[in-house]
């Protein structure tokens, strides 16, 4: 895929899955990817998958989350509804003396009766706040605060002011899915839409095997993982269970497994951590705009600079994650770097992440990191002409072209463990081979035709 060939498709479509770091009452961060897909959808009812039939299940008639006359436990036409939605520099205090006529101390009360039920500082920008009053104009009694389809926080606006936490039941099943890469990556992400947790989660998985960034048309995946339903609607995905990615005829496989004791959860075909020791990249989905590089001109100084970093360009805001679990060295703002971070992650190798416009919550020297942990976002703080991320690699303090660079893989499962594994991934092949590669043609085709997919017996 060359990203260059249709820029506005390229930036309009990565401007839809990263949001920049924003403060309401608090920080919120939307981090968002995509994949392209013709999607399946089996049902077993137990939580884990085995080598048992998996029935085809159809949902065209799903339920809302709630009727048009019930919703948050109340019964609309007795309420009338009003909204506010969530700014940037909003103050909630402020919010409830001016749309629920609250005084300070009342204000005070409501706040402290959140504590040990729901954070104020996570109220998110862009998110609403319902109110409900018995009549249009009249003070509100309720407010509503909806993050997620999955949970709802009522804070009653009348003594004695009690908040309520409400958590929906969500009924989870095992389904699949398959897609095909006919186009470009980012259309066939609109065209058959699958979610971007699930997009995010296989990019997790399988990003150590399998190169995103250069996709190649007529690269095929399949995917078997948790769908979350509330009220028969499908809400959100859990776990991927197990995941294959096949390009010219290569196959990267991530199966999960995972035992008391044990850290990683994913591992390919052998018994390897499908998760490497690093990952090929900080940013998702951006791309790769200047290569370690010797002898290049600097953009802004004019002359010849060796250029001892690879530049992965992206949005503003976009998430920068660290590439391997380590300690923070520094995270400060120096000079033509801009706002870093450097990390440690062994006696031999170090990373920095240059140019950000802000550093993750609780990023700091001497803080522990993960592999994959947000610790910063996308900028041109110092010497940059753009918003990117200059990426560094040291080893034995030398900085070194990462992707030249043969780095250290983690150990495989052996003995006892080992034939544990093997029984499951065999399990989980049986029920990978039993979903059929669709093209999004061939699915439109099907559904149009009012036909359903056969039952899938492994």
């Amino acid at each position: 895929m060359n990203p260059d060939s249709k820029p506005g498709l390229w930036q309009g479509r990565k401007r839809r899955f990263f949001a920049k770091k924003n403060s309401l009452i608090a920080t919120s961060t939307i981090i968002a990817a995509g994949i392209f897909a013709a999607t399946l959808t089996y049902y077993q009812p137990n939580s884990t998958p085995s080598a048992a039939a998996i029935a085809v299940v159809s949902r065209p008639n799903a339920l809302p989350l709630e009727t048009q006359n019930l919703r948050w436990g109340y019964f609309m036409d007795e309420y009338s509804l009003s909204e506010k939605e969530l700014k940037r520099g909003d103050v909630l205090g402020t919010i409830l003396m001016d749309q629920a006529g609250l005084s300070y101390p009342q204000v005070n009360k409501l706040v402290a009766n959140c504590k040990d039920k729901f954070k104020i500082n996570s109220l998110r920008v862009g998110s609403s706040l319902r109110f409900l009053a018995r009549q249009a104009g009249q003070t509100p009694e309720m407010m509503i605060y909806e993050p997620s389809p999955y949970q709802y926080t009522v804070f009653e606006l009348k003594e004695p002011y009690k908040v309520k936490v409400i958590n929906r039941d969500v009924h989870t099943e095992i389904v699949a899915a398959s897609g095909v890469l006919e186009t470009s990556f980012w259309q066939a992400l609109t065209d058959n839409g699958l979610s971007d947790e699930l997009a995010d989660g296989m990019i997790d998985v399988l990003a150590s095997s399998v190169d995103f960034y250069h996709q190649k048309q007529g690269d095929r995946f399949k995917v078997v993982f948790e769908q979350h339903y509330v009220q028969g609607q499908a809400v959100g995905t859990g776990k991927i269970i197990a995941a294959v990615y096949e390009r010219e005829g290569k196959e990267s496989y991530a199966f999960h497994f995972e035992k008391e004791g044990q850290k990683t959860d994913y591992y390919d075909f052998d018994g390897r951590p499908a998760r490497k020791a690093f990952l090929k990249a900080p940013v998702k989905f951006s791309r790769i705009s200047s290569r370690y590089n010797l002898h290049r001109m600097h953009p802004i100084l004019g002359y010849v600079k060796a250029h001892l970093g690879t530049d992965y360009a992206a949005p503003y805001g976009t998430p920068i994650i660290a590439v391997a679990e380590g300690t923070v060295l520094e995270a400060t703002h120096r000079g033509g770097n801009g706002n870093f971070v450097k990390i440690k992650h062994d006696g031999v190798y170090q990373t920095q992440y240059l140019h950000m416009s802000g550093f993750a919550k609780g990023i700091r020297p001497g803080s522990r990191v993960a592999q994959g942990q947000t610790i910063g976002y996308v900028g041109s703080s110092g010497l940059a002409t753009g918003p990117h991320c200059c990426f560094r690699f040291w080893k034995n303090g030398r900085e070194v072209d990462p992707l030249r660079l043969n780095l250290p893989q983690p150990l495989p499962i052996t003995g006892q463990l080992l034939d544990e594994y093997k029984i499951k991934r065999d399990e989980l092949m049986t029920l990978l081979n039993s979903v059929p590669y669709h093209t999004h043609d061939q699915l439109i085709e099907e559904n149009a035709s009012g036909e359903h997919l056969m039952k899938v017996v492994p």
